[in-house]
Parts: structure tokens; C-alpha cells; sequence
């Protein structure tokens, strides 16, 4: 129940447009950064094989990989 308190207590504070627009500003550049961090990670981890494999599965689909277009 912190967590509820601390909400709480932030929407009990006063506070002008600029402090608001700075507390979203910080609040949104937190998320994005945080939701980047996990990207990099992840994407990381998933281009640990090789890159023939990921040429060949390419070349499977999209203009030019039928019969009619090649």
C-alpha cells in the first residue's frame, strides 16, 4: 500500500502548469528510456546467431521471391 499513499500524496500536491509539465516530461523520458533499455537488451539477445540464417529466411517472402517475380 505505499505505492497507493505515494499516488496519494503526489495528487494532493499543489502545483503550477511548468512544475507539472516538468514532472511529465521527466515521468515519460523515464518510461521511454526504460522501455529502450529492455529493447536493446532483448534485441541483443536475439541476434546472437548467424546471419546467413536471417538472410535465407529473408529471401523467402516479399516482392521478387515467387516464380512470377524472379
Amino acid at each position: 500500500m505505499a505505492i497507493k499513499s505515494q499516488i496519494d500524496a503526489l495528487l494532493q500536491e499543489k502545483m503550477d502548469r511548468k512544475d507539472f509539465l516538468k514532472y511529465a516530461g521527466t515521468v515519460a523520458l523515464g518510461i521511454i528510456g526504460v522501455t529502450g533499455l529492455v529493447r536493446m537488451l532483448v534485441g541483443d539477445r536475439g541476434s546472437t546467431g548467424s546471419t546467413s540464417e536471417g538472410a535465407s529466411k529473408s529471401q523467402g517472402s516479399g516482392y521478387g521471391s515467387s516464380s512470377y517475380g524472379k
